[in-house]
């Protein structure tokens, strides 16, 4: 149970006969995969008597194995066994300060526990996040973190961890069906009160600018900046809910957009700091007074805010803290040589500076 505290030949012109050695070159799993023309991964697990194979594909494997010759490699096999002192962490994208920052805090935590780091990057792919977790197998990292990409809904690529013994924790963004461990933020929250420091400075047309992004952290976000407003007796007006990039330059188009409003907001809550950053510019270059005119506040304390005038009010999640949770639940499982089912929720802080 859960606990709550994320140059090749046609075979048409070509008869190819293999012997089964030469020179030392012995029939592997994938050459097996090749000749049947699935997933060396499956042919893994029918070997194995593991997963979830058909019983004819297995029986099929099989005979194909025996057929070319195939043998298991104990010494590979004993090596495959072994834990290594690598850890893997998966990211949809490097670029955004949360994720980088994660990524340098979590290889030093690693390192002054005798642990090296390989980093992937997902590019917000499901497809290259699934060959992302097939390579990890044969790495043989002694256990992964991930943050998922925003159209993993389910986490059945990372089933190939579960069946090898790897452990594995999600840290911001978890499947949206998944019993593995997570740290998380509570992204409701955080929305929440934002929203409420806002009034609380006197707005009370407040405007949201989200993305069209789906995964859950973004809708929690949402629902938090919906609610706060719902609990003060404000409306909540449709025009003044955006979705769209995520990026500077999207947040300086919103803004225009919000601006030009015949009842443009007198607050703005931006689904993260890059954003909000743009959203200064742009009312900084139209004569707005920040936060006299309009109150900004963003998401994920990046310190590009600080260079900001004034300097961007923000929502921090709590970097150190989330690395420490998903350092320590990793590591506990490593050392247990077992699979944990557990979640962390981390709560957000507000860090006032200029802007409200």
């Amino acid at each position: 149970m859960m606990t709550v505290n994320y140059l090749e030949c046609s075979r048409e012109h070509f008869i190819f006969i293999r012997p089964k050695t030469v020179m030392g070159d012995t029939i592997t799993i994938k050459d097996v995969a090749r000749e049947l023309g699935i997933h060396h991964v499956t042919v893994s697990r029918a070997l194995r008597n593991t997963g979830a194979v058909k019983e004819e594909t297995r029986v099929l494997i099989k005979k194909k194995a025996l057929e070319l010759g195939y043998k298991p490699n104990r010494l590979a096999r004993d090596f495959r066994n072994k834990r290594s002192n690598v850890l893997a962490v998966v990211v949809p994208d490097l670029r955004p300060y949360f994720f980088s920052k994660f990524v340098s805090d979590f290889m030093e935590t690693a390192k002054e526990a005798g642990y090296s780091v390989m980093i992937f990057q997902s590019g917000e792919k499901p497809g290259m996040e699934k060959d992302i977790i097939d390579s990890l197998i044969g790495y043989r990292v002694a256990g992964v973190v991930a943050s998922v990409t925003k159209d993993t809904v389910q986490e059945s690529h990372f089933d190939l961890l579960k069946e090898e013994g790897i452990p594995y924790v999600f840290f911001d963004r978890a499947p949206e069906e998944t019993q593995a461990s997570q740290v998380l933020v509570d992204n409701f929250k955080g929305a929440y009160d934002a929203v409420t420091a806002m009034i609380a400075s006197g707005k009370k047309r407040i405007a949201y600018i989200s993305t069209h992004y789906r995964h859950q952290i973004f809708r929690d976000r949402l629902a938090g900046y919906k609610q706060a407003l719902r609990d003060h007796k404000i409306e909540i007006s449709p025009d003044w809910i955006i979705e769209g990039g995520f990026f500077m330059k999207d947040g300086m188009e919103h803004a225009k957009q919000l601006m030009q409003l015949e009842h443009c907001p007198d607050g703005i809550l931006a689904v993260r700091d890059e954003i909000a950053i743009g959203v200064i510019k742009y009312l900084k270059t139209s004569a707005y007074s920040i936060p006299e005119d309009i109150a900004v506040i963003g998401f994920d304390n990046d310190p590009m805010g600080i260079a900001c005038e004034p300097e961007l009010t923000t929502v921090q999640q709590s970097i150190p803290c989330m690395v420490g949770n998903s350092f320590e639940l990793l590591l506990q499982q490593i050392k247990q040589s077992t699979i944990l089912f557990d979640k962390k929720i981390i709560e957000p802080k507000i860090i006032y500076r200029g802007t409200v």
